[in-house]
């Protein structure tokens, strides 16, 4: 019989299977994995060398460096930079040695945050996700979706090493993960469309209530005024219409306003029954129907969807149609031959 290639017994990755490598050998594995661990600097394989695989896919988002990663059991040492990582396991665990504690990676129980430290780890056959942070925009986006000021105190203790709870309540951050990580999966063969996504924004929200999520389960349990409300509600609705073509996510929206998520979401469905991102959509629907109305033969609809915010014109036209009654295609006829 045959025996079964060890890249064989490999979990499957969080994201990027399409582009992954593999590697069967610790040193390529080690040159790769610097990509995400720049202080990587020692790697064993702990099974022997024709039963070791390591598979592994990375990619770069608005700054942001991820990594999805299974492979056989290793130990490996890491000298200390400036690098701030996530370690989201989803099969398998580890046991991680950093500041004099040792922290457990384990799939569907705890994920570690490793502050800029030296630290060395000792992993079963797993699968993985790695995370570089940037501390100061995560901090950021922290205060943006609590409404404080970027000035006022820390909230994440970003300094220390530490396990982070994946199970709160009956809210699994794991399958939060594997959410985003699907949707990152359909833009791996679009760059510019990913870039353009916001989901790293989406990523940093999330991680930001993985590190206290008390914060965002205790803030704003009273209804804002009104008044005030409206206000700021004013002020984020003349930046959200000013900038139709460009990326908008929650968290500018929130900085816009100093708004909470909870406040500025109870401003919008108070006022227009809807919550922001959907006003934003309607309102780039509005933009894109006052533009096919006048519209050229040769006009493109994929271009003029792009133009108005849309990065999936396939989804535009079914908006189009939902919000409008037809689809866009009849609108532009309709102004060609009119």
């Amino acid at each position: 019989m045959a025996l079964q290639p060890a890249s064989d017994v490999l979990p499957g990755l969080p994201f990027g299977s399409r582009i992954a490598h593999l590697d069967n050998n610790v040193q390529d594995m080690s040159q790769r994995l610097r990509f995400i661990l720049p202080g990587l600097q020692e790697c064993e394989s702990l099974v022997p060398e024709d039963e070791f695989a390591h598979r592994s896919s990375m990619l770069t988002l608005n700054g942001m460096r991820l990594a999805a990663c299974a492979g056989t059991a290793i130990r490996a040492r890491s000298q200390e930079t400036t690098e701030h990582t996530l370690i989201i396991p989803y099969v398998g665990q580890a046991t991680i040695f950093a500041r004099g504690s040792s922290l457990r990676a384990e799939a569907g129980t705890s994920a570690v945050y490793l502050a800029a430290c030296d630290h060395s780890e000792e992993a079963t056959v797993r699968s993985f996700m790695l995370i570089n942070i940037d501390p100061l925009r995560l901090e950021a986006v922290a205060h943006a979706m609590l409404g404080l000021e970027e000035q006022s105190a820390a909230l994440l203790d970003l300094d220390n090493c530490r396990e982070i709870k994946l199970q709160v309540g009956r809210v699994s951050f794991e399958i939060v993960m594997r959410q985003l990580t699907t949707v990152l999966d359909q833009f791996l063969f679009e760059p510019d469309l990913l870039e353009f996504s916001g989901l790293d924004d989406c990523f940093y929200r999330q991680i930001a209530v993985m590190m206290q999520p008390k914060l965002f389960l205790e803030q704003f349990d009273v209804k804002p005024d009104r008044g005030f409300a409206r206000r700021k509600l004013d002020h984020v609705c003349q930046h959200i219409l000013s900038r139709l073509n460009q990326p908008l996510s929650l968290t500018s929206l929130e900085q816009v306003g100093r708004m909470s998520k909870r406040s500025l979401h109870y401003a919008f469905q108070d006022r227009f029954g809807v919550t922001p991102m959907q006003w934003v959509r309607q309102e780039r629907l509005t933009l894109a129907r006052s533009q096919l109305a006048i519209a050229t033969r040769g006009t493109s609809i994929t271009a003029l969807a792009l133009a108005c915010g849309f990065t999936k014109p396939a989804r535009f036209a079914s908006y189009y149609q939902q919000q409008f009654g037809e689809l866009p295609s009849v609108t532009l006829a309709r102004a060609v031959n009119r």
